[in-house]
């Protein structure tokens, strides 16, 4: 999975937070190192944006199991993302090429390709 976009300047603190959390510890976006499925390293980066407000960056190898917090980060960060266009990466492991996660409607949308 990899993320990469910015978060509004609005965004609340406890938002925030909850980014931060994600990113040490154990959470969903902290693992640092070799990737052992995908090759690369493992990142996750928060910090201000260029532009007013915060920007995330992460490339992760995360489990199915893992796919509902992923969900549910999102869904918290969503209204808060800094508009237009893709905000990362998904794919499994034993597919060549990922699916899109992009901004529509203020949702976070899968667009997977056709894979036949």
């Amino acid at each position: 999975m990899d993320l990469a976009f910015d978060l509004l300047d609005t965004t609340p603190d406890a938002v925030l937070a909850q980014v931060r959390r994600h990113l040490t510890g154990d959470g969903l976006l902290s693992p640092r190192g070799p990737a052992w499925h995908i090759g690369g390293m493992l990142v996750g980066e928060f910090g201000p944006a260029e532009r007013d407000g915060w920007a995330l960056t992460a490339r992760q190898e995360i489990h199915e199991d893992q796919l509902p917090a992923l969900e549910d980060l999102l869904l918290l960060l969503t209204p808060h993302i800094r508009p237009p266009g893709p905000v990362g990466r998904i794919r499994h492991h034993a597919h060549e090429s990922p699916d899109l996660l992009v901004l529509r409607e203020g949702r976070v949308v899968q667009l997977a390709l056709d894979r036949r």
